[in-house]
């Protein structure tokens, strides 16, 4: 039986997006910056962030798709104070299609080794980190979703529900309102 799930209005309902019934919305508890939502599960190591992020051009980025989130992915792995990334697979759509549709994101599957809030004394962790990027030129926007899934997560009995929320929220999201990236 499939997981129930749920939409989930984001950005104040511009983005639309549909997550597995478990993820919990972030800022009820802590705070988040204004370009990011972000939902944890209640019952695992697993997270999920969408964020709306300026057009990127560095390291080949704006050359093509597979660059640009290869770089979302490495920018990812910078933040997280990685020791090492893998890329283990991508996934790019072939064509593009142009507001208002919401176009077909790449996506990207990796691994990188980091510490639990980068805090030298945690004992470093592989954890698994999928990337879908919708680009939206015109707008000069990536719009970047990310799920992460800690090896101890991947031993919880729900260890397929991180790669399941990844593949449901990336087919599902939609942008409802292009004036959120005005």
């Amino acid at each position: 039986m499939a997981a129930e799930k749920e939409p989930r209005e984001l950005f104040g309902g511009a983005i639309l997006v549909e997550l597995p019934r478990g993820f919990i919305d972030a800022s009820d508890f802590r705070q988040v910056p204004d370009n990011q939502e972000v939902f944890v599960r209640d019952d695992s190591d697993i997270s999920l962030i969408v964020e709306v992020l300026q057009l990127a051009n560095d390291e080949g980025a704006g050359e093509n798709l597979e660059n640009a989130v290869r770089f979302h992915f490495s920018s990812l792995a910078h933040d997280n104070a990685a020791s090492s990334s893998t890329v283990l697979e991508t996934d790019i759509p072939s064509s593009q299609i142009e507001p208002p549709a919401t176009p077909s994101p790449a996506r990207l599957t990796g691994t990188q080794m980091i510490r639990k809030f980068g805090k030298a004394s945690e004992p470093e962790e592989q954890v698994t980190i999928r990337v879908a990027l919708w680009r939206l030129p015109s707008k000069q926007i990536d719009l970047v979703l990310s799920v992460n899934e800690s090896s101890k997560s991947q031993d919880h009995p729900q260890s397929s529900s991180a790669q399941a929320a990844f593949q449901l929220a990336a087919s599902s999201l939609q942008i409802r309102d292009w004036n959120l990236f005005a």
